[in-house]
């Protein structure tokens, strides 16, 4: 395609989002205004894909008022965990429940909690603001892991006490491969 062509199909595309703006539709698939609080985003970057290994209600460890809407991906070790929704931190550092081993948990303007346990690494500190998508700490096997993944949950912020939540819209089951959206903030 000549360059020529490529600046014609950008303008196109351009001005197609536009009007569809004005319409009211929206080129991309984000949550409608009144969900948006509500609405997160797989806690990986966008565009990959990885398996859940155990779901909401899994019959392993996801059992019990705190693990029971939690998701266990199959990341690698030291690999990118992103913030599933903008937010502050409340907890980057070893788990006081040696359970989680290196956690972090981002407080979001919607009065919930994400956690994410297991990390080799947590980069950001208590207190600091995180974008919707940026990079919070490195997958690994800390704690009571039994290898290396993300274990993700919504949660109340004062008890811990897991949430039911969806991602990108739906709850990802056991065994799926949900692509993620999460662009970097």
């Amino acid at each position: 395609m000549t360059r020529g062509a490529r600046r014609t199909l950008r303008r196109f595309a351009v001005a197609a989002s536009a009007t569809l703006a004005v319409a009211g539709l929206g080129l991309a698939s984000a949550p409608p205004a009144a969900a948006a609080a509500d609405y997160y985003e797989l806690p990986y970057p966008a565009g990959e894909s990885y398996t859940v290994s155990q779901g909401p209600e899994g019959t392993y460890s996801h059992t019990g008022p705190y693990n029971e809407y939690a998701w266990d991906f199959g990341l690698p070790a030291d690999y990118e965990v992103s913030a599933a929704q903008g937010g502050t931190v409340l907890v980057s550092d070893w788990s006081p429940y040696w359970q989680n081993g290196i956690e972090v948990i981002l407080q979001h303007p919607n009065g919930q909690c994400t956690h994410y346990a297991h990390l080799n690494k947590a980069i950001y500190n208590t207190g600091d603001w995180v974008p919707q998508g940026r990079v919070i700490g490195w997958s690994g096997a800390t704690g009571a892991a039994d290898g290396a993944h993300l274990h993700f949950q919504v949660i109340d912020c004062n008890t811990r006490v897991g949430v039911p939540a969806t991602l990108q819209g739906s709850t990802p089951p056991t065994g799926s491969a949900p692509v993620s959206e999460n662009v970097r903030g």
